[in-house]
């Protein structure tokens, strides 16, 4: 059964020390939470409302959840839901560099971070599993019956292993729906003849 999480109210009534464990707890590092929404998104209102302290231990575990993001589904689909609140942080400019600025794990800011990390936090949005990109790919060309592609077709897993690439290290180039049709195209042209 999942843990309940903590509401705003109750948040407000702890003292600033109990304050900084919740958020430390809410921490991929320490915890499975993935399942605790309540929790993060009092977190990211932390991040941007918080005292200094709390706006530094809600960068460590936002920072910690964006690297999660890339590797495990179960944060990715947190990350997911909690889109809305990503944006908000990113629009308030001051909480963006001093959030977003730091959020690296355990390391310090340079210039030019906030911006970085929030294109990272959205390259996870993409396309990234083979599933997905057959199922892009099958929408996007309007492939039917035995032009259909799958997940295990040999375009499908180079496309994957492309976009994972471009993600892992070039994570603030953004990629072209367009660019992928040319990829997709350089890789198996039978699927655009007619």
């Amino acid at each position: 059964m999942a843990k309940r999480s903590k509401t705003n109210k109750q948040v407000e009534h702890m003292d600033l020390l109990d304050r900084r464990r919740f958020l430390r707890g809410l921490c991929p590092c320490r915890t499975n939470s993935s399942d605790d929404i309540e929790g993060w998104k009092e977190l990211f209102n932390r991040a941007r409302y918080g005292s200094y302290s709390e706006r530094r231990a809600a960068a460590h575990s936002i920072g910690t959840l964006l690297g999660k993001a890339q590797q495990a589904a179960q944060y990715r689909e947190l990350l997911l839901q909690l889109k809305n609140e990503l944006d908000a942080l990113m629009d308030d400019r001051k909480s963006a560099s001093d959030v977003l600025g730091v959020m690296k794990k355990h390391g310090h800011a340079h210039k030019g971070a906030a911006r970085k990390n929030y294109r990272r936090a959205y390259s996870v949005f993409a396309i990234q599993t083979p599933t997905e990109v057959a199922n892009w790919l099958n929408e996007r060309l309007a492939l039917k019956a035995r032009k259909r592609v799958t997940t295990d077709s040999k375009i499908v897993r180079n496309l994957a292993r492309w976009l994972e690439h471009r993600t892992t290290f070039q994570p603030t180039r953004k990629t072209s729906e367009d660019e992928i049709i040319e990829r997709a195209r350089q890789l198996q042209p039978s699927l655009f003849s007619a």
